[in-house]
């Protein structure tokens, strides 16, 4: 069983539209538009100059860390209030991502009973709506922002897939590319090309997945690297990929024949698509053994989780594991529980969210239960963890919640942010401790931007949501 697929891969739309307006100058030629406009509730914005959270956990490293934020700590972040709030009508699973005044929300298209996926520019000053363009199916991946180019970079998981590129000035659509597999890994733009990371599936279906490198300006694609080189073989990349300037690292998924050495771990590529290395976290495994997580860079470490319950820190140039820590012993072969949310660290303490363990209630301990009507990551008899380690993987502290993190912690000064239950909340990075929160309408898959002008968030009820602190 997969569980992306099982949860993520039900009711995919037909419908294509475009809400987009139309552009006239090349992508690279456009300046971005001023966005900066007077905030009422007596909660100033900042200057959103500084605002680069471009995509998902901050950097191509992920490490999810924004040292920019100085005006919040810990000290204030309790008076942290909403500047604004505005739901979109359906529900968000991919994070947001922003650049100088523009907040890109992608709603996820079918759950919500839409024919398709919205991509949204909101002015990050008042939420108002700047641009919106329609997708033909489900987008639950974070989008990219290419500032360079003034192009944002989303990709679905229709029937028939499709990277798209948007102007980030007016949202017309520049090109669209289809691909082999769903798009459920937050994408890679570096040196003119866009990286895609693409799911397979378990049987029936086994299609090919890996890593698709497209050109940037035209969307022709340059060259595809599959987990499995056999046709109809599976083969999957479902978390962001990883990025140190030189080589590509991520998480691997299972194929649909024999154990490989590409397959359920994780692999680092060469920019021209070429292996540097490959390593196993489930070795002779013939079911699914994930590695569902994206892969987050710290020095000379490379971070991940698996559905076996382990935490691997590996080296980035050879891949040897350097040390590894099960934070969730009750995961076992054929009853997957470990979770797939990406590490973060602000180079003091690595955060992760660990997966399911089983309550007192029922249920069997499934890593993702095919009766799920709605992929919340909340299961009735389940409770999920939240760990702070070290550097070298010690746990510090941990968390209890109902939820399962599917996306990551941000942080900045001390603290990590995150949606835990049905709350957006700021904790500790020392002791795990509760600084702030505030309510949502529901649970919360997409993970958290933090900015100079503020943070925001979004939950499963279509919401989103900015904070900020009042004047002083």
């Amino acid at each position: 069983m997969d569980c992306h697929r099982a949860t993520y891969g039900l009711g995919l739309a037909v419908f294509v539209g475009s809400f987009a307006l139309a552009a006239a100058c090349n992508a690279r030629q456009q300046a971005l538009p001023n966005m900066q406009l007077p905030v009422a509730n007596d909660l100033p914005l900042s200057s959103s100059s500084g605002d680069v959270w471009t995509t998902f956990a901050y950097d191509y490293r992920r490490t999810g860390f924004n040292r920019n934020v100085t005006d919040l700590t810990k000290s204030n972040v309790a008076e942290l209030k909403v500047r604004w709030k505005k739901n979109l009508g359906d529900k968000i699973y991919a994070s947001p991502v922003t650049y100088a005044g523009n907040l890109i929300v992608a709603t996820e298209g079918a759950w919500g009973g839409n024919p398709g996926s919205l991509v949204y520019d909101l002015n990050a000053a008042d939420g108002r709506v700047l641009w919106k363009y329609a997708i033909p199916g489900r987008v639950k991946s974070t989008p990219a922002i290419d500032p360079d180019a003034g192009l944002v970079i989303v990709g679905d998981q229709a029937t028939q897939p499709y990277a798209f590129a948007l102007r980030l000035l007016d949202g017309s659509l520049v090109w669209q590319t289809h691909v082999r597999g769903r798009i459920t890994a937050s994408p890679v733009v570096a040196g003119g090309v866009v990286y895609v990371g693409v799911a397979g599936g378990d049987p029936p279906s086994c299609t090919q997945g890996g890593i698709s490198a497209i050109t940037e300006s035209t969307g022709e694609v340059l060259w595809t690297w599959s987990v499995d080189p056999n046709p109809r073989k599976g083969g999957s990349v479902w978390g962001a990929i990883g990025f140190d300037g030189a080589n590509l690292i991520f998480g691997t998924g299972n194929t649909c024949e024999k154990p490989i050495t590409t397959a359920n771990g994780a692999v680092s590529l060469k920019l021209n698509g070429e292996p540097a290395w490959s390593m196993v976290a489930v070795k002779d495994s013939h079911v699914d053994s994930d590695t569902g997580s994206g892969v987050m860079i710290f020095k000379e470490h490379a971070h991940f989780m698996n559905k076996n319950g382990r935490f691997y820190s590996v080296n980035k140039e050879t891949g040897s594991i350097a040390w590894k820590d099960d934070l969730n012993p009750t995961s076992h072969v054929h009853n997957w529980s470990g979770g797939f949310a990406t590490p973060t660290t602000d180079g003091t303490t690595i955060v992760e969210g660990s997966g399911f363990y089983k309550d007192a209630g029922p249920g069997d301990g499934e890593f993702c239960p095919l009766d799920t009507a709605n992929p919340s990551e909340v299961q009735t008899g389940f409770h999920s963890e939240l760990h702070g380690m070290t550097l070298g993987g010690d746990v510090i502290w941990t968390r209890t919640m109902q939820n399962r993190i599917v996306g990551y912690v941000a942080l900045t000064g001390g603290m990590g942010f995150a949606g835990l239950n049905k709350e957006f909340v700021a904790l500790d990075l020392t002791t795990g401790k509760t600084l702030w929160k505030h309510p949502a309408a529901d649970y919360i898959a997409a993970s958290m931007v933090l900015v100079p002008s503020g943070i925001y968030a979004a939950d499963e009820a279509g919401n989103v949501y900015a904070f900020g602190l009042p004047s002083r």
